[in-house]
């Protein structure tokens, strides 16, 4: 790290005492907007400016939450400065990095000249910017998706350093624009593409990417319309993830061995009028002696299976309806009349080490179609999924029997194609805990959610 030499900085950075000032509308010295991951390093930023006059040099300082960020170093790779000087480093650059207090100072001269040569300097560019400085930082391997400000500062440092341009032996005071670092948000819930025909049934999986955190817990909170959707809850807390990712990492239900400690569905069908809310709050080590259960990271994971009976209106075809993650409301959680009892927001977010993060929110959107729908593994077409549906894909592809009114109910393992493996999928779902047919499922009648070449002549099992 270079320090800055006294005598160079009186002259570079104190233009009021000896040399003129001038500001421009053009000059302007900005720092870059850039975004990364918690933990990421070599992130770089850099310094820009434009200016109505050819500069020789440069000073600025800066500030930046050390608790978030770290600069781990400054050069000129891949700025104007390195292109005037022909890839070489300027004649003067002090740096002063200070992690501690968060600032970061520099000064610049890019090419002191001699008797017979000029010093080197940046044309005017008075529209176009030009990079000046690369700021290099790495990011706290702990922090929260946010944004953490890098601005400019005056008078930083002994003796103070004044944010400047160099022109022509004078100062030039620019505008000055901060800039910012986004740590991003790495957690996300969605559903992915959902579609029913007026009157059917359609199977919503609230999904998760979480690829680098492991969570202790989260809270969800839907609405839908009720005058077009009916929530039809299962029997059991259970019933709202068995046989799910969720399902797979806490096996057997609320309070089993293993399980979530800590699961509570609570429901309001009419919460305001047109709007039903469902929510949902787990912790998955809520009781002692605490075992440390979390959620591992991963990318799609299936978190609640959701099943809605439709209006069966035909003027809903061709137009869409929405499940909302929705933080406008209380949890259903108080009995109406007990003024002793207090709800709280039903807001959506994960919980981190200790900590509470808000997702990226990605609501579902249904679309009614004039198709009819299908439940995933219903290869005979009768009201269930059982052993008779493996055997009729085995009597289709082996044994000259009838042909399956519905292939997109025969693509059990939905991978666009129908033969031996959907039989063996069937099989090892009904037979040995295997996954489930995917979406609309084995249980609920809707639409392929997924594009094929495949087609459904009539209802599969609907």
């Amino acid at each position: 790290m270079l320090r800055f030499l006294p005598v160079l900085l009186a002259i570079l950075l104190i233009p009021a005492l000896c040399i003129p000032t001038i500001g421009l509308a053009a000059d302007v010295l900005s720092i870059e907007h850039v975004s990364g991951n918690a933990g990421d390093s070599n992130l770089p930023c850099f310094i820009s400016a434009t200016h109505d006059q050819a500069i020789e040099g440069f000073a600025s300082g800066l500030q930046y939450d050390p608790a978030k960020l770290t600069l781990t170093s400054a050069d000129f790779q891949g700025t104007a400065v390195s292109t005037l000087l022909s890839g070489a480093d300027p004649d003067f650059a002090g740096f002063t990095i200070d992690n501690v207090t968060g600032t970061f100072l520099a000064g610049v001269i890019f090419e002191y000249g001699s008797l017979t040569d000029p010093p080197s300097s940046l044309p005017s560019s008075p529209t176009d910017q030009n990079p000046l400085l690369r700021m290099v930082f790495t990011i706290d391997a702990n922090s929260l998706p946010q944004v953490i400000p890098v601005q400019f500062s005056d008078e930083l440092g002994d003796p103070p350093v004044l944010n400047i341009l160099s022109a022509g032996g004078a100062s030039v005071s620019p505008q000055l624009i901060d800039g910012s670092v986004t740590i991003n948000n790495l957690h996300r819930f969605y559903f992915g593409n959902l579609a029913t025909s007026p009157g059917g049934n359609v199977n919503a999986t609230v999904r998760y990417d979480h690829a680098a955190d492991e969570i202790q817990g989260f809270q969800i909170s839907l609405s839908y319309d009720n005058t077009i959707l009916t929530l039809q809850e299962p029997a059991t807390a259970h019933g709202w993830y068995s046989g799910l990712d969720l399902d797979s990492t806490f096996p057997g239900g609320p309070g089993a061995m293993g399980g979530i400690e800590l699961f509570y569905p609570a429901m309001d069908a009419d919460v305001a009028p047109g709007v039903g809310l469902a929510t949902f709050s787990a912790i998955f080590d809520f009781l002692g002696p605490y075992g440390g259960q979390v959620l591992p990271p991963s990318n799609d994971q299936t978190l609640l299976r959701l099943e809605f009976g439709t209006l069966a209106d035909p003027a809903l075809l061709g137009t869409t309806t929405e499940i909302v993650f929705d933080g406008s409301y209380l949890l259903p959680s108080c009995p109406p009349n007990d003024p002793n009892c207090s709800a709280g927001p039903a807001v959506n977010y994960v919980i981190f080490d200790g900590l509470s993060i808000i997702p990226i929110l990605e609501n579902g959107v249904i679309e009614f179609l004039d198709q009819p729908g299908f439940k995933r593994g219903n290869t005979n077409s009768d009201p269930g999924v059982d052993l008779a549906d493996a055997l009729f894909i085995v009597n289709w592809l082996f044994a000259d029997g009838p042909v399956p009114t519905c292939m997109d109910s025969a693509d059990t393992n939905d991978d666009d194609g129908v033969d031996i493996s959907d039989t063996i999928y069937l099989l090892n779902y009904l037979f040995v805990s295997g996954p489930p047919p995917p979406a609309p499922g084995p249980n609920s009648c809707g639409l392929d959610p997924s594009s094929d070449l495949l087609d459904c002549s009539l209802t599969g099992g609907c």
